[in-house]
């Protein structure tokens, strides 16, 4: 029953609403909802950089709030892609398709349609078994088989702007990650390769071709789980073994801490224990601002 019932939308969402609280649960979801209001963003269809973002149905309200920061902020219309992995409702792909209209939204079985046969035909038998077991792996094979532009800028949905992203759109041919409080890798190396320190993927800058599949398949050889930041360990080893991992400025913060001065940061990443910061401090912050 148990097994059953965990596959159920229905007691998921009952679930992690009885944990955070039927009440904190509902004021988040109206603030969350608030972007729903604000009219769409256009973006351009095809040009020499695009960004993508994943997200899945619990979480698109905030991945909107991430992408349309991003756009008030960066004042640009480059294309956009938006991963949507596992089930997908009709009214989610609506008001996604809504809010981007140029925008490509591949929802999962497109994706399996499109990744699987191309790592098949590679002979890429590790990474299919990952991008299988672990659903951040679809920031790694997606993000580089989804789409045609050569350079690429990827956020997650628990990221918040908050002025323009200079040093994100600056050309460059480094491997740009944000940089975390502590290493958090699935293991410390692999095939000898130690990952540069502190790297985390919630917001990255790279080119497309910079990164080989192939490579990342070899790697997975020495991993003794699929499980964890599966992703992020792989693009760390592989930007490190080709010594062009860079960080963000500090004004690309992740941090636990509350009460941060968002008036001196960019954009801010509400990884982990710090998530419910996006909607008690940055998006008070925003709308206090006159956002939407």
């Amino acid at each position: 029953m148990r097994s059953w019932l965990r596959k159920q939308n229905a007691w998921v969402d009952l679930r992690r609403w009885q944990r955070e609280g039927f009440q904190q649960a509902f004021r988040r979801w109206r603030l969350y909802s608030k972007i729903l209001q604000t009219a769409p963003v256009h973006t351009a269809r095809q040009a020499d950089t695009e960004l993508h973002i994943l997200c899945y149905r619990l979480d698109y309200l905030s991945a909107i709030w991430a992408l349309k920061t991003f756009y008030r902020f960066a004042q640009v219309s480059i294309p956009l892609v938006v991963h949507v992995q596992g089930e997908a409702t009709e009214r989610m792909l609506r008001r996604l398709r809504d809010h981007f209209p140029e925008a490509a939204v591949i929802v999962q079985a497109e994706a399996d349609r499109i990744v699987v046969p191309e790592l098949e035909k590679r002979g890429l038998t590790r990474l299919l078994a990952a991008r299988a077991a672990n659903h951040y792996m679809l920031k790694l094979t997606d993000f580089l088989l989804i789409g045609k532009a050569p350079t690429l800028l990827t956020i997650d949905s628990d990221v918040l702007f908050f002025r323009n992203p200079e040093a994100f759109l600056k050309p460059t041919e480094k491997h740009l990650f944000q940089r975390d409080p502590e290493s958090t890798y699935v293991l410390a190396s692999a095939l000898g390769i130690e990952p540069a320190p502190c790297v985390n993927v919630g917001m990255m800058h790279f080119q497309r071709e910079s990164v080989s599949l192939t490579r990342c398949d070899e790697y997975l050889a020495a991993f003794p789980k699929l499980d964890g930041w599966l992703e992020q360990t792989l693009y760390a080893l592989h930007a490190s073994e080709k010594r062009n991992a860079d960080y963000l400025p500090d004004e690309y913060l992740i941090s636990l801490n509350q009460n941060e001065d968002y008036s001196k940061l960019v954009a801010r990443h509400y990884a982990g224990p710090s998530r419910h910061l996006l909607h008690e401090e940055g998006i008070p912050f925003l709308m206090a601002g006159g956002f939407r």
